[in-house]
């Protein structure tokens, strides 16, 4: 590895736009269709059967995706959702935003995902669906999952913000459960900035989100609404730029794939370093960012190394504060506590990313990881 040093900023996440994306926006702008648009139409169908679903629908961003697949399946006041602890908190906001309330499962240390062994003990009267979060381009263990959900009637929401692509025993995340939610902010795989999608296999469960995201306009008169509604729609030049970055995905998995490895060739036998491991059931896996935990062996603590990697311009992401962990939520549910996820809990304190955009070179993987080892043995 080079420990030639670099004097720019490495971001955590950057991503690179090319000509397909200009030319697509550019066509927006030029015919002035912004709003609503053939390319909404064309990305929905193109990213859908990507996915190897039948209908996909397009939102507003991953979290009004998320919103929207709890109000579709019918989550209401005081339902509870059994959802993995370690993520980002749009999931349990989703929940609450129709009143429902989230109950956290922990993760398993060696994974980072919903472990599923957990689940089944959290069932209860209230229980009505299964919110699995495929974190960091890993599936969670789904056959567990399914088979939980058909043996107490539950619905089984996938989040799939950071899986794009990603295969569970040869299936596509997000064609698994009921419904799904993607998101396609600008630090995700497939990005338009702010943009989210829902897929289902389900033409009643469609049509329901298609009317809820746009008002719940009316059949006949497109005033008298069906529903109370929202207004989640997508526009053009989102999508646009969305279904550019989407037909060079290949590309994108490639890069993604280069800097997986060489972080893993790099670090993985470090002492006190551990990368999350690749299950057999993850028959694609692909990386979203490269995520770590350090553990006693490490000379530092997880704190002291991101801050030194900073002064070295290497900028860092820590993992997620867990469900179990927000005392608005522990206040408001009074359901949960902080001890109640314990590797959930380890990983918030331990675990971080390093920078993982698509642009990253390989000499600056080598740098980056140069710092880490060098820091750790000072």
């Amino acid at each position: 590895m080079t420990e030639k040093k670099i004097f720019k900023k490495i971001p955590v996440f950057d991503i690179a736009l090319g000509d397909i994306e200009k030319k697509y926006v550019n066509d927006c702008l030029n015919t002035s269709f912004i709003g609503q648009g053939q390319y909404v139409k064309k990305f929905e169908e193109q990213f859908s059967k990507f996915v190897d679903c039948q209908y996909g629908i397009t939102t507003t961003s991953g979290t009004t995706a998320l919103h929207l697949a709890c109000v579709t399946i019918g989550i209401k006041k005081n339902d509870q959702v059994l959802v993995s602890s370690s993520t980002n908190m749009a999931c349990p906001f989703a929940i609450d935003y129709c009143g429902g309330i989230s109950i956290p499962i922990d993760i398993e240390k060696d994974t980072w995902q919903m472990d599923v062994n957990k689940i089944e003990e959290k069932i209860n009267s209230k229980t009505k669906a299964i919110m699995v979060v495929h974190l960091f381009g890993h599936p969670v263990d789904m056959d567990v999952v399914v088979s939980l959900a058909k043996k107490y009637n539950l619905k089984i929401i996938e989040d799939c913000a950071e899986s794009h692509g990603v295969e569970y025993k040869g299936k596509k995340v997000g064609s698994i459960g009921d419904i799904a939610a993607f998101s396609f902010f600008a630090n995700k795989t497939i990005t338009c900035g702010e943009g989210g999608m829902i897929t289902t296999n389900s033409p009643a469960l469609a049509e329901k989100a298609k009317s809820l995201k746009n008002l719940s306009y009316g059949k006949v008169n497109k005033f008298m609404h069906e529903d109370i509604g929202f207004n989640y729609r997508l526009p053009n030049i989102s999508a646009a730029l969305s279904l550019g970055q989407f037909e060079n995905i290949n590309s994108v998995f490639k890069e993604k794939d280069r800097i997986y490895k060489r972080y893993k060739k790099n670090l993985e036998k470090i002492n006190g370093i551990n990368i999350p491991a690749i299950k057999n059931w993850a028959t694609k896996y692909i990386m979203w960012v490269f995520n770590v935990y350090l553990d006693k062996n490490f000379s530092l603590t997880r704190d002291e190394l991101t801050k030194k990697l900073k002064e070295k311009n290497i900028d860092t992401r820590d993992a997620f504060v867990p469900i179990n962990q927000q005392q608005i939520l522990i206040d408001k549910y009074k359901l949960f506590n902080r001890n109640d996820c314990p590797n959930a809990n380890f990983i918030m304190e331990n675990g971080f990313y390093l920078p993982s955009g698509n642009t990253l070179t390989n000499e600056e993987i080598d740098y980056v990881s140069s710092q880490v080892i060098k820091l750790g043995k000072n």
